[in-house]
């Protein structure tokens, strides 16, 4: 009875979207957002996109959620069904989530997922290296606002560099600006970027793109493929805020359909991580 409900809601949410944007030929796709990183276990989001711009409630959007794909991880001689786990405090609220199977530094990983008699499939690889912070800090734009600075350590002029920040109080890590860097466009065995906020969908009660004094932040540099950081750097040259509720039909990603419509992002990931203090 569930399922029945959610393909009524769902359809009549895609009809609605469907009417909004007919001139812009929307298709509805499945969007699959998922990374794997090195001693971490996967993590995976299933949803159905809307057009961008386009407005629905709270109900709607969680509709938009895929709940009975059947989600399976499998790589350096392991293989994994992921959980469907829910988290009210992130969106989308339901996802899958590894619990035996973490990434591991140099190997490939494969992705499937199945919704009925559909496949959705894909394959990363975590690099090697691991990306060196070599100190933080933060500038103030006035009295009232400030700007987290992070130092990277230029040693490997192969890495693919994408930045991520969160508050103590958030639950996930938020892709900053800019999103990524190559190691190779920057001269130097060092350099500095200072990140600007991006706000998430149920950031809506704060819309700076900066920090106030007292916020904990917590910063990630993390190093992705060559392949990955292309993919990441198409997502934001579309201005994608929301990347897998809006995905146009000028990006496809890495997500292989087997008669099934899908778009998205499977990527692995080798981080660091380090915290500061706006005081």
């Amino acid at each position: 009875m569930k399922k029945l409900l959610l393909t009524i809601i769902i359809g009549t949410a895609f009809s609605a979207c469907i009417k909004e944007a007919a001139q812009k030929e929307f298709d509805p796709k499945f969007v699959v957002e998922g990374v794997i990183e090195n001693g971490a276990v996967p993590v995976v989001k299933v949803m159905h996109n809307i057009p961008t711009n386009f407005i629905i409630d709270e109900e709607q959007l969680e509709a938009l959620i895929v709940r009975w794909a059947t989600v399976k991880v499998s790589g350096a001689g392991e293989e994994e069904v992921l959980t469907l786990t829910r988290n009210d405090k992130v969106f989308p609220y339901l996802f899958y989530v590894g619990n035996s199977l973490k990434g591991k530094a140099g190997q490939k990983y494969k992705l499937e997922v199945k919704y009925n008699n559909d496949v959705l499939l894909s394959e990363t690889e975590i690099p090697l290296y691991k990306p060196a912070i070599k100190n933080i800090s933060y500038e103030w734009i006035d009295p009232e606002r400030a700007q987290p600075v992070v130092n990277i350590d230029n040693a490997n002029p192969e890495a693919n560099y994408l930045l991520f920040t969160k508050l103590q109080t958030q639950h996930e890590f938020y892709a900053t600006t800019p999103r990524g860097i190559r190691a190779i466009d920057r001269a130097g065995k060092e350099f500095t970027v200072s990140l600007m906020r991006t706000r998430s969908i149920q950031d809506t009660m704060n819309s700076s793109r900066y920090y106030k004094k007292g916020d904990e932040i917590a910063i990630k540099v993390s190093n992705v493929s060559a392949t990955s950081y292309s993919l990441w750097s198409a997502v934001s040259q579309q201005g994608l805020a929301l990347s897998f509720l809006n995905y146009s039909s000028d990006f496809s990603g890495n997500i292989e359909g087997n008669g099934i419509n899908g778009v998205g992002i499977w990527y692995g990931a080798n981080s660091s991580v380090d915290k500061l203090i706006i005081k």
